[in-house]
């Protein structure tokens, strides 16, 4: 377990954070400037719900995680930590697992504590606000049926739906690191696992309409693409989580498996 935390620890200070975490920055005041420039009221659960909205994520959030992702498993900075410091190439895996889970919480928080302290001028009123409404009828936003959104609002709290927006949005980028370091057991090459993920994310964004919409990432992160029976039956929450559950187990076994019969070498 030392030397599992010692790697972890190693990633972080040698993956160049502070780079990415600039530019996430700037990503949000952007963001935030979008926000207040509505003619609509809003506060700060409006502010944090928007920094995960569907554009924002799968086009921007995404991104500057795998470019993360990306630079923390630079063969230069721990070929040899490696060898000297694991005992089997599982313990390896493992650590990159947890270094994936990690960093996939660190975003998400990091991102949720700098909307607090961009958006401290807004209110913190636990209450649904005209812009959160207005929002939910936008041309992106066409999939959320109003007697979904009206059902979800009256059971959940603001406060409530940023935390189950957090959580599926760390399992949605836990799962996508994790596909990255199976991908670059099987490839070698850092590039060619970016290219793989990004694919994947285009598959998904290919399946948010139609008969496989219930099985995309979009449809499990966002609660608020819940079927009406869903919503009745109190199942929405549930199955999205079965959902990443199933994922993430299968993918993380699958890597086990890949990484028994591979040398030790981890993409350049």
């Amino acid at each position: 377990m030392k030397r599992i935390y010692s790697y972890v620890k190693l990633k972080i200070e040698t993956s160049k954070l502070l780079v990415f975490l600039t530019i996430l920055v700037l990503y949000q005041f952007s963001l935030l400037i979008y926000v207040i420039s509505s003619s609509r009221e809003y506060n700060i659960y409006d502010f944090i719900i928007n920094n995960f909205s569907y554009l924002s994520l799968f086009y921007s959030i995404n991104l500057f995680f795998l470019m993360m992702i990306y630079n923390i498993f630079d063969k230069t900075n721990f070929y040899n930590y490696l060898n000297i410091r694991f005992s089997s190439k599982q313990e390896v895996y493992r650590a990159n697992v947890l270094s994936a889970f990690i960093f996939s919480i660190g975003i998400v928080l990091f991102i949720n504590v700098i909307s607090i302290i961009m958006g401290s001028f807004m209110s913190f009123t636990n209450s649904w606000s005209p812009y959160f409404f207005y929002t939910m009828r936008d041309k992106v936003n066409l999939s959320y049926a109003n007697q979904v959104v009206k059902l979800i609002t009256q059971e959940f709290t603001p406060v409530l739906l940023v935390l189950i927006t957090d959580l599926f949005v760390i399992l949605y980028l836990f799962f996508i690191s994790i596909f990255f370091t199976v991908c670059n057991i099987v490839f070698k090459k850092r590039a060619v696992s970016f290219i793989f993920v990004i694919i994947l994310d285009g598959l998904n964004m290919a399946f948010d309409s139609g008969h496989l919409s219930r099985f995309s990432f979009t449809n499990n992160i966002y609660i608020m693409n819940s079927k009406i029976n869903e919503v009745i039956n109190h199942t929405y929450v549930l199955s999205r989580l079965a959902y990443w559950a199933i994922l993430i187990v299968s993918i993380y076994f699958i890597g086990n498996v890949l990484m028994k019969k591979k040398d030790c070498s981890y993409g350049e």
